[in-house]
């Protein structure tokens, strides 16, 4: 290779040039032209010098005119000085603050005492009065071995910058295996300062720090939040080597984690940087903009705790004054976890608790907020004191919201505004928000920071996510006596209204069905051999529909794990010399697996689980005695599968996890965080993957709908609400409501003023009276749901005084109906009626020899942020004033319709099959995924790519895409491209001849046939036999999706 193609010149040269010609650095090239000496080229008396002292000593005096020369020496001493015990990175967390902070010298005071002063190293404030000096081939000796480094960046003689560079060529891992590695075991040194290592192979390049796996090691893709990125080594120096973004980085973007026992550095990610600079921006202009920051939606997985740790930090570093931060969460688990962050990042001060931070109570709260400390960690609930003066500190409030979409509704929320009416918000979300999620908006504003799905995948910082549905279809019930063995264990129950009442709702649901012990056993020996397949990938999370099925699954899998282990251990009879010491190991790993159950404690809990001849003991002891979070977090820990039905689904990162099993139905913000759980990035992990028992994908198409309708859309404005129709609309419902209570002999007005005790009496009394019957429950939780559902639509100034009360004793009335409905014991009669249903229920089992394969889709592959933008096109939500009456009269007669001593059981349980079996479909499943995926494929720059690669239509490129592989000549790609064209010609012709090709088998064998005929005569010849056998069946399945009938 020539010269001018070498790595010297294509990659070397290009950096130096970039830095030097664009960036403003000194670039210089040391390899045999270095003169050491005080006097020489860069001051160093040898080799082995790393911290260039010429210039070290030129800034000190610059930014110190008080040092002397004595105090220079010492800080010298300081900089340089390390403990022998130390480990390397124990060295580099040192001597970070020494470099940001400061450097202490003693300093003599008029009277002879002294005293210490930081000596400043580097001007943050003032990026261009610092030298940056960057070295290409700089020779450095360590004790035994010599190394020269390709590029070395200083900062006022620091070595902050290292850069590995490969000809491009060569993979950029190799950078880090070769190279880095061995300089940390040659001239470990030349790390003690350093903050950002750079390897590159000038196309491709990646950032990390030290101690860091090459895995977690990543891109430097953007300079602005709207680029479509680069992974070029030009875009990351731009990004990172830019002087003003060093010193940023440097200065605010660098973490030492303390979790676990363990320290870990940790450099912000590019879109950490950009988003945490916008909410900066927007902190800035807080009183222009109302105090709302903005809404910080970055993907789940994508390190959304570290960017809170990061806006704080940088807060609290570059703004003036002392600003309280409440980190302000809805769950216990993700107080804890969040608060210990702070801690562990060492932003609460050194070897301070997060403990005393945290609000133990509402007034405990009210008491830290009317000081100044720097954090305050609270549940929402804490704000429950409703009467506190409102607080007007002389210093900045600024709310931190972690998910935020879920804390800001309700009385808490409204006690936290009207209690810090002057704070700055900012909601924090893993998952974007809903098209319905008016409030949320309104409480913070916009989007002031996106990085959804697609780009976390794309830039690594989650793996990709792959579906695949295992659901079995559940076979006819055959026997209509059903309901009249369900009506007759209804009526011996001898039901009042409220149970009444909670039946209904119960039986409206596909619960017995979805819990019937042939369809439990069935999912639990799929389970089992699913997962012992993949017995090397790492653990997973079983999600079960309730307390009670977690603990009957786990049961079940035990049942079949072990009896696995038996079919396992009879194999090694007639098993080969390798094949043995494989079973061997997996038979190892499934005798060292431990499962459990993690669900959160109940009320009368060891009663309910007893009745269904179930121990909750053992597990709940379990769950209290062992950290199991922890172990689970722990890849070495044998234990591996968990079954969940709500707890660890939110807030809980298990970065080694990579399998889910869903058997529960989620809905919105909950199916995204769940699906989120598998995405971590972790050593040795290329993908997490979601198995479907339950048939989520028809909750998917609607999440998908209401997550894409409202990002970055319409900046958290309703649309088309009028808010004076509106507000009167409010004031008649809640007209209503009091005329309906009255006519129940309650007067709302007693709930309103009366104080303790009594207002808890007359809230009961309230409840009582609308339970008269099942038609009056019915009219005055129809009427309180769509007050509520209006109210989301309120501005919090909107509604105040009197009608605000009405409204918050409307919604406490409510609330105890919910309640009551709530504790109402049906235990034993579901247990019955669950007996009942297991009996007739039947799975229709498929042979494993004709099982076929299921399929797996990319489902990171979507493209959510296109996919909105089509969304948002339909989906402007009007706000819906419905005629009051008509929604109580539908309400009525759905309950008549649905009243469980008049349905017909067997018609009932027969629709719910159909529904669920449609969505076990292959087909549908199918099509929502194509659907999905091709909405997003056929917009933008893509929709162009099929007139660049020389097609007609973009039909034809999918049918090459299909087709393509990476070992093709130009020729076969000649050939490829041809033959691409003129098969999806031949096919659209031949289903246009034939009348609903898909409905019969011989029209269909036909297709078939014609795409096997022309693969075997026209493909190249690279093709073998069962490649061309796996390509005709992709085709054939993708245009039996598409092509039902030819336009």
């Amino acid at each position: 290779m020539s010269y001018d193609y070498s790595e010297n010149i294509l990659v070397q040269e290009s950096a130096g040039n970039l830095l030097r010609d664009e960036l403003g650095w000194d670039v210089q090239f040391a390899y045999n032209t270095e003169v050491l000496g005080k006097n020489g080229s860069f001051g160093r008396d040898s080799y082995r010098d790393i911290l260039l002292t010429r210039y070290f000593k030129e800034a000190l005096k610059k930014f110190n005119p008080w040092i002397n020369e004595n105090q220079i020496i010492e800080a010298k001493q300081i900089l340089e000085k390390r403990l022998s015990t130390s480990s390397i990175l124990q060295i580099n967390e040192e001597k970070y603050f020494l470099i940001r902070d400061g450097i202490p010298v003693t300093v003599k005071k008029p009277n002879g005492q002294t005293e210490t002063k930081k000596a400043t190293v580097i001007d943050f404030q003032n990026p261009n009065n610092n030298y940056f000096l960057a070295i290409k081939e700089l020779k450095i000796h360590g004790e035994l071995y010599r190394r020269r480094t390709d590029i070395v960046g200083f900062v006022n003689g620091i070595p902050l910058l290292f850069v590995e560079l490969k000809k491009n060529t060569v993979d950029v891992q190799n950078a880090y295996e070769d190279n880095y590695t061995d300089y940390l075991d040659t001239i470990p040194h030349l790390f003690y300062y350093n903050a950002f290592l750079m390897l590159s192979n000038g196309t491709e390049a990646k950032v990390g720090t030290l101690g860091s796996k090459f895995e977690f090691f990543h891109e430097w893709k953007r300079l602005a939040e709207n680029d479509e990125g680069s992974v070029a080594l030009e875009t990351m120096l731009r990004g990172i080597c830019k002087k003003e973004n060093f010193l940023d980085l440097f200065e605010n973007f660098i973490l030492y984690d303390h979790s676990d026992g363990h320290t870990a550095k940790i450099l912000a990610r590019n879109h950490q940087y950009l988003g945490v600079n916008e909410a900066m921006k927007a902190y800035a202009a807080r009183k222009l903009n109302d105090g709302k920051l903005g809404v910080f939606w970055h993907t789940q997985g994508s390190g959304k705790s570290y960017s809170m740790v990061f806006f704080a930090k940088k807060v609290r570093r570059k703004i003036e004054g002392a600003p309280t931060f409440v980190i302000l969460t809805d769950r216990e688990e993700l107080n804890s976890q969040i608060s210990s962050t702070f801690e562990n990042c060492g932003l609460l001060g050194k070897n301070i608790k997060a403990s005393q931070f945290i609000a133990t109570s509402g007034e405990d709260l009210v008491k830290k907020l009317q000081g100044n400390p720097s954090f305050i960690f609270t549940l929402i609930q804490k704000f429950n004191r409703s009467n506190e003066k409102p607080i007007y500190p002389d210093h900045d409030i600024i709310i931190m919201s972690d998910e935020a979409h879920r804390s800001q509704y309700g009385i808490f929320a409204d006690n936290m505004m009207k209690l810090l009416p002057t704070a700055a918000r900012i909601g924090f979300t893993g998952t974007p928000l809903l098209s319905s999620d008016n409030i949320t908006a309104r409480t913070f504003g916009g989007y002031v920071s996106v990085y959804d799905f697609k780009r976390a995948v794309e830039d690594g910082a989650t793996v990709p996510l792959y579906y695949e549905n295992r659901g079995e279809k559940i076979l006819d019930l055959h026997n209509p006596e059903i309901t009249n063995r369900i009506l007759d264990a209804i009526e011996n129950a001898d039901l009042d209204v409220n149970q009444q009442d909670k039946l209904e709702s119960e039986f409206a649901k596909e619960i017995h069905l979805l819990t019937a012990e042939p369809r439990l056993r069935s999912i639990a020996r799929d389970f089992v051999r699913h997962y012992s397949d993949l017995w090397t990938s790492g653990k997973c999370m079983f999600v079960c529909l309730n307390k009670v099925t977690c603990v009957r699954m786990y049961n079940y899998v035990q049942e079949y794990w072990k009896e696995e282990i038996k079919i396992l251990k009879a194999s090694l009879k007639y098993a080969s010399q390798q094949e043995t010491l494989e079973l061997e190991r997996k038979i190892k790993w499934m005798e060292e697996t431990e499962m459990a159950v993690v669900i959160s404690q109940e009320q009368n809990e060891i009663q309910t689980f007893k009745k269904w001849n179930l121990d909750i003991k053992t597990h709940r002891k379990k769950m209290e005695k062992r950290e199991l979070d922890k172990e689970f977090k722990d890849p070495k820990n044998p234990f591996r599968v968990v079954f969940v039905c709500a707890m660890w689904l939110t807030g809980f990162d298990v970065k080694c996890l990579s399998c889910l099993y869903l058997d529960k139905p989620l809905k919105a913000h909950t199916l995204m965080q769940t699906i989120a759980r598998a995405n971590r990035v972790s050593e040795g992990k290329s993908n997490g993957l979601i198995i479907d028992y339950i048939g989520i994908v028809k909750a998917l198409r609607k999440a998908l709908a209401d997550y894409t309708a409202n990002a970055t859309g319409n900046g958290g404005l309703d649309p088309t609400i009028d808010k004076k129709e509106l507000i009167t609309r409010i004031l008649e419902t809640i007209e209503k409501v009091d005329e309906f209570l009255k006519e129940n002999d309650f007067d709302l007005e007693m709930l309103i003023n009366a104080y303790d005790f009594m207002k808890l009496s007359y809230l009961q009394e309230a409840a009582n009276a609308v339970c008269g019957s099942i038609e009056d429950k019915k009219t005055f939780t129809t009427y309180a749901s769509e007050l509520k559902r209006l109210m989301k639509y309120t501005d919090r100034d909107d509604i105040n005084g009197h009608t605000r009360k009405q409204y918050e004793a409307i919604a406490a009335i409510y609330a105890e109906l919910q309640k009551k409905r709530k504790h109402i014991n049906t235990t034993d009669l579901m247990i019955e009626i669950n007996g009942i249903i297991s009996e007739y229920v039947e799975i229709q089992h498929t042979p494993n020899v004709v099982r076929e394969p299921s399929r797996r889709f990319d489902i990171s592959a979507i493209d959510f942020d296109l996919l909105r933008r089509e969304f948002a096109k339909v989906r402007k939500k009007n706000l819906v004033l419905k005629d009051l009456e008509e929604v109580i009269q539908q309400k009525l007669d759905n309950m008549i319709l649905s009243n469980p001593n008049r349905i017909n059981y067997y018609e009932r349980y027969q629709h719910i099959i159909d529904e669920y079996n449609s969505e076990q479909d292959r087909a549908t499943i199918e099509k929502t995924f194509m659907e999905l995926m091709d909405l997003a494929n056929q917009m933008g720059e893509e929709e162009q790519r099929y007139v660049r690669e020389g097609f007609t239509s973009d039909e034809e490129l999918s049918l090459y895409d299909m087709l393509f592989r990476d070992d093709l000549t130009k020729a076969d790609i000649k050939i490829l491209k041809e033959m691409s064209a003129s098969l999806l010609h031949k096919i659209k012709d031949k289903i246009s001849e034939l009348d609903h090709w898909t409905d019969k088998q011989e029209t269909k064998a036909a297709i078939d046939n014609l795409i096997r005929d022309t693969l075997w005569a026209e493909l190249p010849e690279c093709y073998d036999e069962v490649s061309i056998s796996m390509y005709r069946q992709q085709i054939y399945e993708y245009i039996y999706t598409r092509y039902k009938v030819v336009g």
